[in-house]
C-alpha cells in the first residue's frame, strides 16, 4: 500500500499542474491574477485531500477491501497506485515539496510581472 503522503501529493501535482498552466496563461494577458490564483491554490490543495480520502476511510474503519475496489480509482487512481507502488513516503515528501516550489515561483513571477507592468504605467 502507498503511503498517504504520496497519495496525497499525486493528487497535488494534478491541481498543481492545473494551477499552474492557467496561471502562465493569465500572466501572458495580463489579466487579473490575485483571485484566480487564490481558487487555483485551494483547488490544488482540495485535489491533495481528495487524494487521500480511501486512507481516511481506512482510519475511520472501512474494510481495507471497499477501500481496494476498482471504483475507488476515481480519487486519483488509489488502488492502481496502491498496487504499483508499496510506501512511497520519500517520493511522496519530494513531490510535495516540488509542488510547493512551483506555486510559489509562479506566485513571485506574477508579483514581479504585477510590479513591472505597474512601473511602465
Amino acid at each position: 500500500m502507498a503511503h498517504s503522503v504520496l497519495h496525497f501529493a499525486v493528487g497535488l501535482a494534478a491541481g498543481t499542474a492545473l494551477f499552474a498552466h492557467r496561471a502562465v496563461r493569465r500572466l501572458r494577458r495580463g489579466a487579473p491574477l490575485a483571485a484566480p490564483l487564490g481558487r487555483a491554490l485551494v483547488l490544488a490543495y482540495a485535489l491533495g485531500g481528495w487524494a487521500i480520502v480511501p486512507n481516511l476511510l481506512r482510519r475511520l474503519g472501512v474494510p481495507e477491501s471497499v477501500c481496494r475496489e476498482p471504483w475507488m480509482n476515481v480519487f486519483f487512481f488509489h488502488p492502481a497506485l496502491d498496487r504499483i507502488k508499496a510506501g512511497g513516503v520519500l517520493i511522496g515528501e519530494l513531490a510535495v515539496i516540488l509542488c510547493f516550489a512551483v506555486q510559489y515561483t509562479v506566485l513571485l513571477a506574477a508579483i514581479l510581472l504585477i510590479r513591472r507592468r505597474s512601473a511602465r504605467g
